[in-house]
């Protein structure tokens, strides 16, 4: 069915976009989804489904419910002695697997089906309208058609205007929403639009990693910066200066908040968007991938009746998510928890939720003190940023109030030298701190591409490995050549000791304090990486590349 350029030109475009062939071949349109269907079917190597609703039984269906099934593009078929057939368009996907495996608490079968397919299957199942499935609402198809447009968009007009919302309809308004969307389905947790000297590059940053997703022609960067200021409430005709905003979408049914920041440079304004998935749920302390004992030190922290409990680490290691993990331990019908955050990332039904406005003069400061006088049990403040903060923060804790906050610290003993450093007494600290969880997000090794690795003779003798085999990502398109695919969390969790709280009370350093807490069963960041890395999970270059050496 193919020539060989034609084959070539797949291979290409599945190189740059990080997807399977047979998925390239259906995207550039030189076979079908049905001829792909019958070709793996001709190969024996996939099991392969023609799937109508009629053959699903919708009470599994259920099970796995609307919005996993989309998220996952998977339709739950049957469950036979314990074992769940699920069709998917990409069966050979283990990670979307093991998640189905959680999800239905059972093993599970998986079968290719063709994509349409599975859509209108779970339009029915569901009772939803049917949407258009053709490329036309791709990224890159939308791109093609705007760059072929006829709409004025060149540059070197400084007597123009800046386009009004009005003016931005059409391919603009399409390349922005497809970006949104396409970001979000890549689990992307930033968007970068970057000018360059001839071009506008859009970037997604994937499990920590930036890689290029598209190259637009350097025209239609002010156009689409405009239309996302417009979307985030941001002066449009303002490109000196910094500015910042917010926006919503709605992709796949949920609720997702954006975060903007533009800045100019020298070669044109840019922005990045941070995406945050209110829809998501909250993680409980069981899906942090704790092991045992840590899970039962998270808890002993924040079930108490006062106190502090700080996660630290660096922006994106989690910390947000492990706050709200320990938040669910503590959501009940007798407790009074209200959030302070800048923005609310995660939106809870039963608790009061706050976002801070600096502009409107609702710092974290004031906002703490007013949170005070609503008489809260719980109180999670999003980040402790000055002295003012810290001062009441830890008087709340004094006056019997647990509160739940953030730091941007390497470790949990530096934690307490920052504290110092703010103006906090050390014997306040020893009354009131409850625990510190610092943490970082290791990246996982790419299934498809896992090779073994020939660590250096002297690295392993330093480290103390002994003969353990380890692992490395070779790269391939399934992890756009990384090596990686996903995260997971190293956690060191620092619990208050009576001998602890008397060396905090004397004065004792951040080593001291950090030798303590070994003593006493704490597992270091470090240690805990060379642990997975052990276990095949991640590799020794990604442990040493993000934990902190502790000696």
């Amino acid at each position: 069915m193919l020539s060989s350029n034609q084959l070539e030109q797949a291979l290409e475009y599945r190189r740059q976009h990080g997807i399977r062939l047979g998925q390239a071949l259906v995207k550039l349109k030189l076979v079908t989804s049905h001829q792909l269907a019958e070709a793996l079917r001709q190969q024996g190597k996939v099991s392969c489904i023609n799937l109508s609703p009629k053959i699903v039984n919708s009470e599994v269906a259920q099970l796995l419910g609307e919005e996993s099934s989309r998220k996952l593009g998977a339709v739950a078929i049957n469950s036979i002695a314990g074992v769940t057939t699920v069709a998917m368009d990409d069966p050979a996907d283990v990670y979307v697997l093991d998640e189905l495996s959680r999800t239905l608490n059972s093993k599970v079968l998986s079968v290719y089906s063709e994509p349409e397919q599975i859509e209108e299957c779970l339009n029915e199942i569901f009772n939803q309208p049917s949407e258009t499935t053709t490329s036309k609402n791709s990224l890159d198809d939308i791109v093609s058609i705007a760059q072929q447009s006829e709409i004025d968009i060149e540059a070197g007009q400084p007597n123009k205007q800046e386009e009004s919302e009005e003016d931005l309809d059409g391919p603009v308004v399409s390349i922005i929403q497809a970006i949104f969307k396409e970001a979000f389905e890549a689990k992307a947790s930033d968007i970068h639009l970057e000018p360059r000297e001839s071009t506008f590059v859009v970037r997604f940053r994937v499990d920590g990693t930036l890689y290029d997703r598209m190259t637009l022609k350097k025209v239609w960067a002010r156009p689409c910066l405009a239309r996302i200021k417009v979307l985030s409430s941001l002066d449009i005709a303002q490109r000196r200066l910094p500015q910042d905003g917010r926006t919503q979408i709605a992709v796949q049914g949920r609720k997702v908040d954006l975060r903007v920041s533009t800045m100019p440079t020298l070669l044109g304004e840019g922005a990045v968007i941070r995406i945050l998935d209110g829809g998501r749920g909250v993680s409980s302390l069981s899906d942090l991938g704790l092991r045992p004992e840590q899970e039962e030190r998270m808890k002993a922290m924040v079930m108490t009746s006062d106190g502090i409990v700080l996660a630290v680490g660096p922006t994106g290691s989690g910390k947000t998510t492990t706050l709200y993990a320990l938040l669910a331990e503590r959501d009940a019908p007798d407790t009074k928890i209200i959030t302070l955050e800048d923005p609310v990332e995660n939106q809870l039904e039963s608790v009061c939720q706050i976002n801070c406005d600096v502009k409107a003069g609702l710092t974290f400061s004031r906002g703490l003190r007013s949170i005070l006088r609503q008489d809260p049990d719980v109180i999670l403040v999003g980040e402790i940023r000055d002295l003012e903060t810290a001062e009441i923060t830890v008087s709340a804790a004094l006056t019997g109030h647990v509160v739940l906050s953030t730091l941007h610290t390497i470790g949990s003993a530096e934690t307490i030298t920052r504290m110092r450093e703010m103006g906090v007494e050390h014997y306040l600290l020893s009354d009131t701190l409850r625990g510190i969880v610092a943490q970082r997000l290791v990246r996982l090794i790419c299934p498809v591409c896992k090779v073994e690795d020939e660590l250096d003779p002297g690295l392993r003798k330093h480290l103390q490995l002994g003969d353990t085999t380890f692992y490395k990502g070779a790269g391939c398109t399934t992890c756009n050549q990384t090596g990686y695919q996903g995260r997971r969390g190293l956690y060191e969790i620092m619990r208050m000791t009576p001998v602890f709280r008397d060396a905090l009370r004397e004065g004792a350093d951040a080593d001291e304090l950090r030798r303590l807490a070994v003593n006493d069963g704490m597992t270091t960041m470090r240690d805990e990486g060379l642990r997975l890395a052990s276990m095949g999970l991640t590799s020794i270059t990604e442990v040493l590349a993000i934990t902190p050496r502790t000696n």
